[in-house]
């Protein structure tokens, strides 16, 4: 089998991929269907009500990327450019300090008299930038009570899948954008311009652009990483064609010391008995993919797998980190994770020769290939305050600057710092020191960010292993066909509905329940506000295909 990390080729998909897809273990379903839509995701974002708002995508072209993607697929970089070229001229904004809220899952960086880098920051951008760093986990709360206490500073993030009344709360406390971005007015701010329009669909509400995107693309799809090393090393073929040749694998793999997977991969397995993405959709009526007629079969399936012992017995109460950190040591074999978490692994202990690899997941009775779960395609959303109304422009000003494209001087430094002090230079790849790793987490790029582009500094092989694996898997994705729809019930009873139903599901997984439970569970569900959900879906849907044309 060809070392996909080293070689420039475009290899086959048997041996690009290999491996599967996972949602992960004893996880809770998202409030409105089994899907990978995360925090910012069905039921929770507004549709694009009318597409003549949305902004004009003019993709930014001074910085040629070394893989163009297609299909989907992102742009991917192999080297990062020699001597970046400012992109920008003079500093944004008006000169007077800005405030931030935004969200964080790194440790809080040194404050702003001991950190270097937030020094710099503030003396090319001729102001002061206040920073209110919350943990990602305490985000939703936090929002809501500084929007209680009429804290908003001039710029402030969401998870707009974590707010009730999402749309209202914008009209009340946002800056309506629409006369600034919509259409051709866009180009004023060339690096917003450069975040495709689908993106933007998130940030539509009443017909209105309330916020700009961060955008993600596939790079949050779920695929299962596994240790390619390990199986070349020991003649194993990880090709499965089918569910019961997955589960003689893991069989193989598990014993002693060592399992197969990390956790449940049950989001691999639903693809496999081709589950929807969420929802499924035919002449504009949507079906939840809860009720789908095979899930009592994923579910049996999934069971299996930890009864039989091939599931890590911490898997399901062990952080992602730690899951990680098992698949680095040969703990495991097997983990899922997204496509933006492969050039992570770089900040573990890795052995020489150290290889990974995904793979689609196989029809659950053989016969061909299952499409993956294409992810949201936005991180989360940026609005600027009412009571900023005042220094709108300016402050989409600082928001364009901070979109600087990848390969940018501004996106530099901005990602990495001062050279010598914050990252040094492998050829022109800038390589973080630890002073970088903790100085520049300052939660930037979730404000805003210029399209995803794969790249891994110091490993190229890397960022050549991730688009082949792209290519091979996105085109062919199963998208969710609600993404990016609004309803008021699940951003108000989602998360409750969903809770209830996950509980019956991870009871299932552990065999304190039949997996008959399931259907009864599910009907609950759809009484209990997935009815309604989807009632508050369908006509978002049939509203966006109105004025699509």
């Amino acid at each position: 089998m060809p070392d996909i990390r080293t070689t420039g080729r475009q290899p086959s998909r048997r041996n690009v991929l290999f491996g599967g897809l996972g949602v992960g273990a004893f996880a809770l379903l998202a409030a409105a269907g089994c899907s990978n839509e995360g925090r910012g995701g069905v039921g929770a974002v507004s549709a694009a009500q009318n597409s003549s708002v949305l902004p004009k995508y003019i993709p930014y072209t001074g910085v040629p990327m070394d893989i163009k993607g297609a299909d989907g697929v992102p742009d991917t970089m192999l080297k990062y450019p020699a001597s970046p070229k400012k992109a920008t001229s003079g500093q944004p904004g008006d000169g007077e300090d800005v405030g931030v809220f935004v969200m964080t899952n790194t440790p809080a960086p040194p404050k702003l008299e001991k950190n270097a880098y937030w020094q710099e920051l503030n003396e090319r951008l001729g102001f002061g930038l206040s920073v209110a760093l919350t943990p990602s986990g305490d985000y939703s709360d936090r929002f809501q009570t500084t929007v209680a206490g009429d804290q908003l500073p001039d710029i402030f993030a969401m998870f707009s899948g974590d707010i009730p009344g999402l749309p209202s709360l914008l009209e009340e406390r946002a800056v309506d954008l629409t006369e600034y971005l919509a259409g051709d007015a866009v180009a004023k701010y060339p690096f917003l311009a450069n975040i495709p329009t689908e993106s933007w669909q998130s940030c539509v509400y009443n017909g209105k652009v309330f916020a700009v995107p961060v955008p993600r693309g596939p790079a949050q799809s779920m695929v299962m990483y596994a240790r390619q090393d390990y199986f070349e090393s020991e003649g194993i073929d990880p090709q499965v064609t089918s569910f019961e040749e997955f589960y003689d694998l893991c069989k193989e793999l598990s014993g002693g010391n060592t399992w197969a997977l990390g956790r449940v991969p049950l989001g691999f397995i639903r693809q496999m008995y081709e589950i929807p993405n969420g929802w499924s959709e035919a002449g504009g009526t949507l079906t939840s993919a809860n009720l789908h007629e095979r899930q009592q079969d994923a579910l049996e399936a999934a069971r299996r797998l930890v009864a039989d012992g091939f599931v890590h017995p911490d898997g399901v109460t062990a952080a992602q980190p730690q899951r990680k950190t098992w698949l680095v040591n040969g703990t495991i074999r097997f983990l899922d994770d997204t496509f933006s978490a492969w050039p992570d692994f770089s900040n573990y202990p890795l052995g020489e020769g150290f290889q990974l690899a995904v793979v689609p997941p196989p029809l659950a009775e053989g016969g061909g290939t299952a499409g993956i779960h294409m992810g949201p395609q936005v991180q989360n959303i940026t609005s600027i305050s009412a009571k900023s109304a005042d220094r709108v422009e300016a402050l989409l000003d600082v928001i364009n600057y901070l979109a600087a494209p990848f390969g940018t001087e501004e996106h530099m430094f901005k990602t990495y710092g001062v050279e010598g002090v914050h990252y040094e230079l492998d050829g022109t790849d800038p390589v973080p020191t630890e002073k970088g790793r903790t100085e520049v987490q300052l939660g930037l790029k979730y404000v805003v960010e210029g399209p995803w582009v794969n790249f891994q500094a110091g490993d190229p092989s890397v960022a050549q292993a991730e688009h082949d694996a792209q290519a091979a898997v996105v085109p062919s994705a199963v998208k969710n066909p609600a993404s990016g729809l609004f309803s008021d019930t699940a951003s108000r009873k989602g998360g409750q509905i969903g809770e209830k139903l996950g509980a019956v599901e991870t009871d299932i997984l552990a065999g304190r329940q039949k997996v008959g439970a399931w259907q009864p569970a599910a009907e609950a569900w759809a009484k209990g506000g997935g009815d309604k959900i989807r009632a508050e879906l369908e006509k978002a849907l049939a509203d966006r295909k109105k004025t699509e044309g």
